[in-house]
């Protein structure tokens, strides 16, 4: 029985974490810019239980519906819509811009404004002011539909009062790049496995992700934290239901990402080490 005050030790780091296989390494030679951008995507590897230090997303194994290339062709098709090099490029270019980034960028702001708000102008004057304002934006930007600024709005600011954002590192990151930037190694590792990329190809976009993800963070911790924000924003707007549950799941493979010694985040850190003078 343990001393009072102190907590019981369980397996490292939590035993559900432990319940998912290592992590998969294939030691290819990789530089350690390839290697730190290929760990952009850590998140990715770790669920589909792939390679940390190559692009195909090995190891192979048998599936039900079917082998690596044919999930990863299935995977792009139903969640991306890609069917061919040149969809698979474009949604990269989108991504490196900042696609949900450039959104929360806007609305993140002003819904802790209004959710810090006295009780007097919470529900009141102040958050009408900020949906005039965000339809405004919408439409000087030419947005198909500029309401879509003050749904996001609407429900980012319901997700944080009821509490489906209490698995997020607080204060809340004031930007989430990085969701946007660990979808591009994804998308890139998925097109090369299916075969609609040449290694290189997939190899440039992975390159220009990383030096945009060491501008903005300063290690694997607030990249993490970033790209947690990012899913969560994503979720609440796509599908504020399923966020209760998935929102922890995802926290616990980030903390398995941050602290298991066989982890890509453990291996290298996100920007190049500075020798000591």
């Amino acid at each position: 029985m343990p001393a009072r005050g102190i907590p019981t030790l369980t397996t490292f780091p939590y035993e559900e974490l432990d319940k998912r296989e290592e992590d998969h390494w294939s030691g290819a030679t990789v530089s350690d810019d390839e290697l730190r951008s290929l760990a952009l995507g850590a998140f990715y590897s770790a669920r589909w239980d792939a390679f940390h230090d190559a692009l195909l997303l090995g190891p192979e194994r048998d599936h039900p519906l079917g082998d690596r290339r044919e999930l990863a062709i299935d995977t792009l098709t139903g969640a991306w819509g890609i069917t061919d090099a040149t969809e698979a490029q474009a949604s990269m270019e989108q991504l490196l811009e900042g696609m949900h980034a450039p959104l929360y960028a806007m609305v993140h702001p002003l819904v802790m404004a209004s959710v810090n708000a006295s009780e007097r102008d919470r529900f009141g004057e102040r958050a009408d002011r900020h949906r005039a304002f965000l339809r405004q934006v919408g439409s000087f930007r030419g947005m198909d539909n500029p309401e879509a600024l003050v749904r996001d709005y609407d429900i980012w600011s319901q997700a944080i009062k009821i509490g489906f954002t209490d698995h997020l590192a607080r204060p809340l990151p004031s930007d989430i790049h990085a969701w946007d930037l660990a979808r591009v190694v994804a998308v890139a590792r998925m097109a090369f496995t299916a075969g609609y990329l040449d290694a290189d190809v997939a190899w440039g976009y992975l390159a220009r992700a990383l030096p945009l993800a060491q501008r903005k963070y300063k290690n694997w911790r607030q990249f993490g934290d970033a790209y947690m924000t990012g899913w969560t924003y994503w979720q609440a707007c796509e599908d504020l239901a399923e966020l209760k549950n998935g929102g922890v799941d995802r926290r616990m493979e980030l903390l398995r990402l941050w602290t298991r010694p066989t982890s890509p985040w453990r291996r290298i850190t996100l920007a190049e080490s500075t020798p000591a003078k």
